[in-house]
């Protein structure tokens, strides 16, 4: 009889083990989202708006996504169309997310750039230690909806956990709390078709490194120097200046500013030094076959004409290839 009560109380006491642990366990909530609408990307203001469904998938009755669930990194979002079914046990919470949100822009490789568009859910009342989300694998999104000049990448959506180095003004907790929640967060990368933007957006650049080659094109030939005055060759330079400035505004409309060195960057100042050289090469050419040293000019034209070939086109080449 000793031995009965003995193994009945060791039952009770793994069965009560087992409940407790199960307690503690955090609440598992199954997330899925469907993006519906993509539109308005803008760039100049590192922000683009987008629609998706999403669906949260529970056993707690008392749930209620539509009231503690919010895009953390949107400027401003709305929820509509808010309903919830019991399927087989389970309530299936859906609703209709809107948002305008925040977006970093890499425009190192602009105009053949590729965008990782980012859209991160949070519950805003419980820590990960109390829930998190198990992403359903159906989650997915609409191919007609990639903006127009776009072509889709990939789509996926991971559960990642977001810390939080604060108390919240809780007394209870120490000065170092960190705060870690479950978030879902949807990668949406997009890869620019540029072709035709490179050749609208750098048209000016285009026109002015023509002119830049004219200028060195005559400074180089003796016999185009002979009929050629210095003024017309140094009214091309100031041609190509205006060329390339009035670029540099219509860049600076499009693209944010970064920190970081770009293609457009570097097609810029390898044309303004295009016009520096042209512009100096003008000069000396006069100068030095004014004082009858024919030959110093010509070897130093042709030294300026290979660095402007190999700084101008050569390197932007390269960078082009590599991005494309």
């Amino acid at each position: 009889m000793f031995k009965l009560i003995t193994t009945l109380f060791c039952i009770l006491c793994l069965i009560s083990t087992a409940l407790a642990d199960d307690k503690n366990q955090p609440a598992k909530i199954e997330f899925g989202m469907f993006v519906t609408n993509i539109h308005d990307v803008n760039f100049s203001d590192s922000e683009y708006q987008v629609e998706f469904w999403s669906w949260f998938l529970t056993d707690d009755i008392s749930y209620k996504p539509s009231e503690r669930t919010e895009i953390t990194n949107a400027k401003k979002f709305s929820i509509r169309n808010v309903d919830v079914r019991q399927i087989n046990g389970r309530f299936l919470h859906s609703q209709v997310f809107m948002g305008t949100i925040k977006q970093y822009w890499d425009v190192s490789k602009y105009p053949f750039d590729t965008q990782k568009l980012t859209i991160s859910l949070e519950d805003t009342l419980d820590s990960s230690g109390e829930l998190i989300y198990l992403i359903d694998e159906t989650s997915s999104i609409a191919n007609n909806i990639i903006p127009e000049g776009w072509s889709l990448e990939s789509f996926e959506v991971l559960p990642t956990i977001t810390s939080y180095p604060t108390t919240f003004g809780d007394p209870r907790r120490a000065a170092d709390t960190d705060y870690k929640f479950s978030q879902a967060k949807a990668v949406i990368t997009l890869r620019r078709n540029g072709l035709r933007v490179f050749i609208t957006s750098f048209l000016g650049l285009f026109v002015a490194t023509f002119l830049i080659i004219i200028v060195f094109t005559i400074n180089t030939s003796a016999k185009y120097l002979a009929i050629i005055p210095l003024q017309p060759r140094i009214t091309l330079c100031v041609g190509s200046l205006f060329a390339a400035v009035g670029t540099i505004y219509g860049l600076d409309a499009k693209i944010p500013y970064t920190t970081s060195f770009t293609l457009s960057d570097s097609l810029q100042m390898t044309t303004f030094a295009g016009i520096v050289l042209a512009i100096i090469s003008s000069v000396a050419s006069d100068i030095l076959i004014k004082a009858g040293k024919v030959m110093m000019q010509i070897n130093l034209m042709m030294a300026i004409w290979s660095l402007f070939l190999v700084l101008h086109i050569g390197f932007n080449a390269y960078l082009i290839l590599t991005s494309i």
